[in-house]
């Protein structure tokens, strides 16, 4: 959130960003303030204080507008509404129900319980919302009983120093062939997938490396990662217990040859684009993905990479074919993927201001 929003909302003229979240070090502007009230256990008591650690802090900072990035802090936030008034935007970065049912990051009771328990929020809020920010298209048509006007969809497209110029990439015979799998370490997301490509293309051929950076919700998929890999020393884990800085997994696209987008079939994601699709694009950084129809267009209009069945993993030596001595990046133009941060402030201050 910070990145993205707070970042372009704060080039608003006379705004202060103030910022609630997970720990990180970040360097602020000078209108720019953080305050840490997440852990990184999602059921556990100190998660439970946040709430109140955020309205604790909305009491003393008075804010005109609060946006709201996660359903956690939805209720608090139309109870400060009530009581002190303000703006109340929803930045709906998941459609958290489907989330919940369609993975595996909580036991089958919890996850339906927890799911709809969301979903009643999102729906007895939205009385007081006064606009939302999807992350997603497909989410005006999923949420189009819960949430309402007026919203603007902006994609979770990249945000960083790039070029704007094509860039031709080709993967050569000779030195190390670096994979990365990045962001939420899970196993719908295709982490135990993406273990099984990177051991088969290395006994095939030694130069394969992968890097696994990110976090992972699950303790209990942590565990089988780190039980997975540890007889493999050409995997490495960065992170996995806690959240990574986005800047070091920037830094990582940029290091590496290969980007994985494993992502196993399900409900929760197979109309989404995932940010760090627009990520790898914009560093140009080929990748393997699952099938995917709305990934294979924009894989194709870029020339990007080559798509597999990671559930069927076709022989070491055809995906190194595949790879090794094609040209990526042949065509297509870069500026469609970029964050647009002005489609946001005008929103905005139309909007709210």
């Amino acid at each position: 959130m910070y990145e993205k929003i707070g970042k372009s909302l704060a080039l608003l003229p006379n705004t202060e960003i103030h910022i609630a979240g997970y720990e990180a070090a970040v360097s602020l502007a000078s209108n720019e303030f953080f305050y840490p009230i997440f852990s990184s256990s999602r059921l556990s008591f100190k998660r439970l204080l946040a709430s109140w650690k955020f309205l604790i802090i909305a009491v003393k900072v008075k804010p005109d507008t609060i946006i709201v990035s996660t359903h956690e802090l939805l209720i608090v936030t139309y109870l400060y509404k009530i009581l002190f008034g303000c703006a109340f935007i929803y930045d709906v970065q998941e459609n958290y129900l489907n989330n919940l049912l369609y993975t595996d990051t909580f036991p089958p009771l919890i996850k339906h319980i927890l799911g709809h328990w969301v979903r009643s929020k999102e729906r007895f809020c939205s009385k007081k919302l006064d606009g939302y920010i999807l992350a997603e298209k497909t989410y005006a048509t999923e949420l189009k009983n819960v949430i309402h006007p007026p919203y603007l969809t902006l994609e979770n497209k990249y945000n960083g120093l790039v070029t704007c110029e094509a860039k031709i990439v080709t993967i050569r015979e000779g030195g190390k062939i670096k994979m990365l799998y990045s962001g939420t370490i899970a196993a719908s997301y295709g982490i135990f997938e993406a273990i099984d490509l990177a051991i088969r293309l290395y006994l095939l051929d030694y130069r394969f490396e992968l890097t696994i950076i990110g976090y992972a919700p699950s303790s209990r998929d942590l565990d089988k990662v780190k039980n997975r890999i540890a007889p493999y020393p050409f995997i490495e884990l960065i992170g996995g217990n806690k959240p990574v800085p986005h800047s070091e997994i920037l830094s990582a696209i940029k290091k590496h040859h290969i980007g994985l987008l494993p992502y196993r079939f399900n409900e929760s994601t197979h109309l989404r684009v995932p940010t760090k699709l627009f990520e790898y694009f914009l560093n140009h950084l080929p990748v393997i993905s699952s099938y995917n129809p709305i990934w294979e267009e924009y894989i194709s209009k870029y020339n990007a990479g080559i798509t597999i069945h990671f559930n069927n993993l076709p022989l070491a030596t055809e995906i190194k074919e595949q790879i090794l001595n094609k040209d990526f990046y042949s065509k297509g133009n870069p500026k469609d993927l970029i964050w647009e941060e002005e489609k946001l402030r005008n929103w905005y201050q139309t909007e709210f201001m």
